[in-house]
């Protein structure tokens, strides 16, 4: 059906005045989906209806005398299969982590999904090609506080929960980029982090096929975040921005312009602290990606409305959390939240986050 609706709507476009059915933008143009009220894409059909002649003229004429006019038609050629191609698998994961001191068990939560999720996105495409990056949410190296005299200077240790830091041995290799806010995460330090640098062969994101040690190492951030300066929202205008993703910036290969954008925030407490109006995280997010909205998937893992019996350390979305995330990914026409408080993210990624993946790279047509 949807190889007879495109055929359909290359005749119609033969019409000058009929609207293709495509939008283009810098370098890219985009199968345009209807949206459901969640922004997953929905399929389309055009239809096109025959006009006949008026009455009068030669036609109707040879119609009366019962004349018959014949036409040479050539056989139509091949177009092959006009179904868009998507990004075939292209794709790059942006997470941005919150390191509050509230987050180790939805850090761990994280970990324990993300595999199956990328498994089964990975299952829907023949030529899988990933970029995955955890970013820098408040522009500092976090190991500083293990290195300070109340940790490493005067106990030789970073505390119980960071047994696998070791004390002086990694310090040399940290550097502008270890302290920027936006930047790709390569050295999670302090409780309940990595502790020790990622190796990922000179980038700061994760190219490829690697180790599944490698997600381990850079999407477990612990629990050192500055509170007063993360910056969920604004962090991720930082980690697109031109700067960070030129030649000799930080994320310098991470973004891709025929590659699907996912990006994956997972906080707990509200992002009071970006400066950034949704507005302006959408328009500066959409400008990375050649002008088109349709070539970003944007999730959300934050707090939802208490339904039932409160979980204890859970949450919800109620005051003092508030908007701002929601607000920010709303604004994308493929989004979808998940629970911070559920049991399990599993079902979230390999359902309902999968499948908008799946909707929009199959939308996505790189030029």
């Amino acid at each position: 059906m949807r190889r007879l609706a495109l055929a359909a709507a290359v005749l119609s476009g033969c019409n000058n005045d009929a609207p293709s059915g495509f939008a283009t933008g810098p370098g890219v143009t985009t199968f345009q989906p209807s949206l459901s009220s969640s922004g997953a894409a929905s399929s389309t059909s055009t239809s096109t209806s025959s006009t006949s002649t008026g009455s009068g003229g030669e036609d109707s004429a040879a119609s009366s005398s019962g004349a018959v006019s014949t036409f040479d038609m050539a056989p139509p050629p091949d177009l092959d299969d006009p179904t868009p191609e998507g990004c075939k698998g292209k794709i790059d994961f942006m997470f941005l982590i919150s390191a509050m001191h509230t987050m180790r068990h939805e850090q761990a939560q994280l970990l324990a999904s993300f595999p199956g999720f990328v498994e089964t996105i990975a299952a829907d495409f023949a030529e899988f090609d990933t970029h995955i990056m955890s970013v820098n949410t408040d522009g500092h190296w976090r190991g500083e506080v293990c290195e300070s005299p109340d940790w490493c200077l005067n106990q030789g240790h970073c505390g119980e929960n960071a047994i696998g830091y070791e004390c002086g041995k990694y310090v040399d290799q940290v550097g502008p980029c270890d302290k920027r806010l936006g930047a790709g995460l390569v050295f999670n330090a302090g409780p309940y982090a990595y502790n020790k640098p990622c190796d990922l062969d000179g980038n700061r994101y994760i190219a490829g096929e690697q180790e599944p040690e490698a997600f381990e190492c850079i999407a477990q951030v612990g629990t050192l975040g500055d509170g007063k300066d993360t910056k969920m929202a604004d962090s991720l205008v930082e980690a697109v921005s031109p700067k960070l993703n030129g030649p000799d910036g930080c994320n310098a290969g991470f973004l891709r312009p025929d590659a699907l954008l996912v990006v994956v925030f997972i906080a707990d407490t509200d992002d009071e602290n970006s400066w950034l109006s949704a507005n302006k995280v959408y328009e500066a997010v959409v400008a990375a990606k050649g002008g088109d909205d349709h070539a970003i998937v944007a999730l959300a893992v934050i707090p939802q409305l208490q339904v039932g019996e409160a979980v204890e350390g859970c949450v919800y979305d109620s005051p003092p959390y508030g908007q701002h995330l929601r607000d920010v990914i709303g604004l994308f026409p493929y989004r979808e939240e998940g629970d911070i408080c559920a049991d399990n993210y599993a079902p979230f990624f390999n359902g309902a986050a999968a499948s908008l993946v799946h909707d929009a790279c199959n939308a996505f047509i790189p030029q």
